[in-house]
């Protein structure tokens, strides 16, 4: 019979996915009792009342650290309820193939960012209605921008995977999560509820530039330089053409601003264009994110294969190369006069009167993404 053990559960959760949960359950029961305290009751504006927790546009220039605290904050039940079961599942997760400072700062990067855009865009709103509600009466707190960056880290790490829905009857990719998600939060920001709904946005392009330009990966590269992460991947393909025309100009604005750093054999990729000054990327970044993307294929396997290695017999080394010798037991050696056992071949031959064959090791070649390949034109 399973019994269920609090301290088995936190053991599972590595320390930044805990801390994280902890920073969260902490600050959304403080924000829960002061305003029990004071009576202010639990709608969504009351929470106004204490701009050095959340943000408050007008009142919190004071309180800079709630550009973190408001993150943590939830002011109902049910964001409550999502956010501390979707953390830990996604920080913990991210965190085994980043580590925890890479996690940590991923979340500063995210929530930071988008808390600084929407104080910003609010206090521009402002200025051009003047009306008083736009800075006074409105606060951003929640986890809603980290939950789209956790997505979109997904898309980036395990973008094929499916999560299903209702026992199965509802499948969904990865990769295409992200963009719900935004579609709910545009469809939610029309029907006028801003706050906090508008962060999705704000985190699911802060969290993308990061992952594209900046966040250094195993090979030592920073960014994803592979055409699957583009821009204008996240869009249907009749959009493709508008939404190229304005990243390319995008992009080619933050080279002048000295933000990113156009692709010349160094640190950046310019896949959000065909080239730059007429140059086309060269192999090597496409050829190295492929060799990337096939490392990571391979440590994911690896876990899977020791977790399920207590359960059955015990699994034979994997062998990572295109082609291996096979090498019989001894009794078999002694029996049979120099059998093979070649891999990855259509024939096996044996010698006449041998009726003992060596064990055949099990081989997996993993090929990259076709995408993630040069072209025959540029190999020549």
């Amino acid at each position: 019979m399973a019994v269920f053990s609090l301290s088995t559960l936190l053991q599972n959760v590595p320390p930044g996915s805990r801390a994280l949960t902890a920073a969260l359950l902490a600050f959304s029961l403080l924000l829960f009792f002061l305003r029990l305290r004071t009576g202010l009751g639990f709608g969504t504006a009351s929470a106004v009342q204490f701009p050095w927790l959340v943000i408050v546009p007008g009142a919190s220039f004071w309180y800079p650290w709630t550009l973190l605290t408001s993150s943590f904050c939830e002011s109902s039940i049910l964001e409550f309820l999502v956010s501390i079961v979707s953390l830990p599942l996604a920080a913990r997760y991210l965190e085994r193939q980043w580590g925890a400072i890479e996690l940590f700062k991923f979340a500063a990067v995210v929530l930071a960012g988008s808390n600084i855009i929407a104080w910003g865009l609010q206090l521009l709103l402002f200025g051009v209605f003047r009306k008083e509600v736009l800075i006074w009466g409105i606060q951003f707190h929640g986890l809603q921008a980290l939950q789209t960056a956790f997505l979109v880290a997904f898309t980036q790490l395990i973008p094929e995977h499916q999560v299903q829905v209702l026992s199965g009857a509802v499948k969904i990719r990865v990769k295409d999560l992200p963009m719900l998600y935004v579609t709910v939060s545009n469809v939610m920001c029309l029907l006028g509820y801003t706050s906090p709904w508008i962060l999705i946005q704000f985190g699911w392009l802060i969290s993308w530039a990061y992952l594209r330009f900046f966040k250094v990966n195993e090979s030592g590269l920073r960014g994803d330089r592979s055409e699957a992460f583009a821009f204008v991947n996240w869009f249907p393909p009749f959009a493709h053409k508008p939404v190229q025309f304005i990243s390319t100009t995008l992009f080619n604005l933050f080279v002048k601003l000295r933000v990113v750093q156009p692709w010349s054999g160094g640190d950046y990729a310019d896949l959000e264009s065909a080239s730059v000054n007429g140059q086309a990327p060269a192999h090597s970044s496409a050829r190295a994110e492929a060799e990337r993307r096939r490392a990571m294929a391979l440590k994911a396997l690896d876990q899977r294969l020791s977790a399920n290695k207590g359960s059955g017999s015990r699994t034979t080394d994997l062998q990572r190369s295109d082609s291996t010798k096979s090498s019989g037991s001894a009794a078999a050696a002694a029996a049979s006069h120099e059998s093979t056992a070649p891999l990855l071949s259509d024939t096996t031959s044996a010698g006449a009167g041998s009726t003992s064959a060596s064990a055949s090791i099990p081989t997996v070649v993993f090929e990259a993404p076709s995408e993630d390949l040069p072209s025959e034109k540029e190999s020549k």
